[in-house]
């Protein structure tokens, strides 16, 4: 059976969802809820998705997201598949994670951005894991109630600008879900769209346009970060010491070339990246990455450095 089309355009907003397989626990430590928690850093800073809202249950997750890329697919691929990697990784199991391919709701943010917001922070309430939004670790409620807490990649302002301070939201959070959001979710199959008339509509025309909107992509593939630097030291002739421990610089074109293989084209966690080449944060992979992305648009060499290690990467795409 073909796959369900996914709706993917510029500024797009979404209620993505994905559920365990059999049941299991997929967040068993605080360490699972922590590299899942970095993967949306990830998304922030490779695709520029907003996160709104999340909260992580024992066998499920849920996410309010808008994507200016229009790349849910890719981004969804990226935290699902890197999150099962690791997952299976740390439990020395292999087989799939996920119940399947993650649920995607297009959303009309105009009219249900608080609402959903309130939605997703409700659920552990609901699901009896708290009694109030507030004392839950793994949502995005504690965040919203420390507004001075700098979190670049959770979009609180949008939302804050509809209440005077965190104690209103947290007083609107807690008046409970509206029935209307309660009824949508209690159905046994889920509207792809949450919406007015008018919005699915448009939504809708969208798809009859472009039958092909949620086509994939390919992704360069490396097995890990050692084979990805075995390959860049195989190709510069230099050793595997001087990429993950050397300077960084434009005297270290090996280096710079792996991380930025491995953050922007092979799309390793950057909290993998960071420990494998032993840079201090997340921050320095971001920044390694601009800069060969810099040097990219002048520098011809490196363009056909890069194109050739990329040719020797196996392409294929990353499987969910």
């Amino acid at each position: 059976m073909a796959r369900p089309l996914r709706l993917e355009f510029e500024d797009a907003y979404y209620h993505l969802m994905n559920r365990a397989l059999e049941g299991r626990r997929i967040f068993e430590t605080d360490r699972d809820h922590e590299y899942f928690l970095s993967l949306l850093l990830d998304i922030s800073d490779r695709w520029k998705v907003k996160i709104f809202a999340y909260c992580l249950m024992g066998n499920h997750y849920h996410l309010f997201a808008q994507t200016p890329m229009g790349n849910i697919s890719r981004v969804m691929r990226h935290v699902d598949g890197l999150y099962a990697q690791y997952f299976n990784r740390t439990r020395k199991r292999d087989g799939p994670l996920f119940r399947g391919r993650f649920k995607a709701i297009l959303v009309e943010a105009e009219s249900y951005l608080l609402t959903l917001v309130r939605y997703i922070h409700l659920n552990s309430v609901k699901a009896g894991l708290a009694d109030d939004p507030s004392s839950y670790p793994w949502s995005s409620h504690r965040l919203y109630m420390a507004p001075d807490k700098e979190i670049l990649w959770l979009e609180r302002e949008t939302v804050m600008l509809n209440f005077n301070n965190a104690e209103k939201f947290d007083d609107f959070v807690c008046q409970g879900n509206d029935r209307s959001i309660e009824a949508f979710y209690k159905r046994k199959r889920y509207s792809p769209f949450m919406g007015s008339e008018s919005f699915i509509g448009s939504m809708l025309k969208k798809l009859t346009r472009n039958p092909e909107i949620s086509r994939l992509e390919a992704t360069p593939y490396f097995s890990d970060l050692d084979s990805l630097t075995k390959r860049v030291g195989q190709y510069y002739e230099t050793s595997r010491a001087s990429i993950v421990s050397g300077r960084l610089g434009k005297h270290n074109a090996p280096r710079n070339m792996a991380i930025y293989l491995a953050g922007r084209k092979a799309g390793f966690p950057y909290i993998d990246i960071k420990r494998h080449f032993n840079l201090g944060t997340d921050s320095a992979v971001t920044r390694a990455c601009q800069r060969v992305t810099m040097r990219l648009e002048k520098d011809s060499q490196l363009r056909r450095d890069l194109e050739i290690l990329l040719e020797g990467s196996n392409l294929c795409q990353v499987k969910t």
